[in-house]
C-alpha cells in the first residue's frame, strides 16, 4: 500500500452518527483497532459527550471503563456483542470490515435496560466515598429501552455501520488537512511538538492548520496533542505496566512528569500513579 494512504472516514459519517445519537439521545463511538477513539457521536443536551452517570462512574472507575473498552471490542472481532456494562448500562459493540479486513469498531452505549443499579456497583461506589442514591438518579437519568425497542435500536445502529461502509464512507485515500496533521502527530508524539513544526512538515500555513483543526474537531490544536499524549499513555501503561511514569511521559513528549502528571489528572481526574497503580491491581 502507498505509505501516503491511510485509513479515513468521510465527514458524512459524523453527520450520520449524529443524526442517530439525536434521535436515540445514547452515544456512539467509533474505535481504531488499537481502540483509539476516531469519531464519537452524543446527545446534544450533554456537554462533554458523556451522560452524568458514565462521568461519576468514570471519576471512581476509570481504569475498568478503559478495559471494559478494550476487551469488548477484542471480543467482537468476528461478530456484533451486546453486553451489560459493568456499572450497569447496556452496549453494543461490533466490528468494522472493508474488504473483510478489521479497520475499527463501532459501539453504542449508555442507554439502560433495567430499572435499577445492581446492588454490587452500588456498594463499590459506595466503598470509594460516593452517595449510592446520587449514582442510581444519574443512572435513572439514562435513555431506558425495553428489549423490543433496544433490539430495534440496535438492528438500525448496525444497519447504519454497514450502510457507511458500503457506502464506500471508510476507505483508504489520501488524508486531508486535519487528517494529515493526526497523522503526523502520531508518529511523532514524543517530540516537542508545536503548530508551525507542524505546519512546516505538511506543507501548509500555522493558521490554515489552526483553524481547520478548531473547525472540523472543535478544539484547539494544542487540546489535539494533549488529547492524543494521554491516549498514547495509557496505551503504554495497559501494555507494559512495569513503565515508570517518567519513562512514559517522556514517550509522549513530556521530559518532565510533575508537569505532565498535572496535565493528565486536569484530563483524567485522576493522577497517572493512580492509573498506573489500578493497572498493576489489576
Amino acid at each position: 500500500m502507498d505509505e501516503g494512504l491511510g485509513l479515513f472516514f468521510d465527514g458524512e459519517v459524523q453527520r450520520l452518527i449524529d443524526s442517530f445519537t439525536y434521535c436515540f439521545k445514547v452515544r456512539i463511538t467509533i474505535f481504531s483497532t488499537v481502540i483509539e477513539s476516531m469519531i464519537k457521536g452524543f446527545p446534544v443536551e450533554i456537554p462533554h459527550d458523556l451522560s452524568g452517570f458514565c462521568t461519576l462512574i468514570r471519576e471512581k472507575f476509570l481504569l475498568r471503563c478503559l478495559q471494559q473498552d478494550r476487551q469488548m471490542c477484542r471480543r467482537s472481532s468476528h461478530g456484533e456483542l451486546v453486553y451489560q456494562c459493568f456499572a450497569g448500562p447496556t452496549e453494543m459493540v461490533m466490528p468494522i470490515l472493508v474488504d473483510k479486513a478489521l479497520v475499527g469498531y463501532a459501539m453504542i452505549g449508555q442507554f439502560r435496560t433495567r430499572e435499577t443499579l445492581p446492588h454490587e456497583i452500588i456498594n463499590e461506589w459506595e466503598k470509594v466515598g460516593g452517595k449510592g442514591e446520587d449514582l442510581q438518579s444519574a443512572f435513572q437519568e439514562l435513555p431506558f429501552f425495553d428489549k423490543t425497542s433496544m433490539d430495534n435500536m440496535l438492528r438500525l445502529f448496525s444497519m447504519l455501520i454497514n450502510f457507511i461502509v458500503t457506502k464506500d464512507y471508510v476507505r483508504f485515500r489520501h488524508p486531508n488537512l486535519v487528517e494529515s496533521v493526526n497523522r503526523w502527530l502520531d508518529t511523532h508524539i514524543e517530540e516537542a511538538i508545536t503548530l508551525t513544526t507542524v505546519a512546516s512538515a505538511i506543507g501548509r500555513s500555522p493558521s490554515s492548520v489552526s483553524h481547520s483543526i478548531k473547525q472540523h474537531l472543535g478544539i484547539s490544536f494544542k487540546e489535539l496533542c494533549i488529547h492524543k499524549r494521554v491516549q498514547r499513555f495509557e496505551s503504554i501503561i495497559i501494555s507494559e505496566p512495569d513503565s515508570s511514569i517518567q519513562e512514559a511521559a517522556s514517550r509522549v513528549g513530556y521530559e518532565d512528569p510533575l508537569y505532565f502528571s498535572r496535565v493528565y489528572k486536569k484530563v483524567r481526574r485522576i493522577t497517572p500513579s493512580e492509573f498506573r497503580r489500578s493497572i498493576r491491581n489489576k
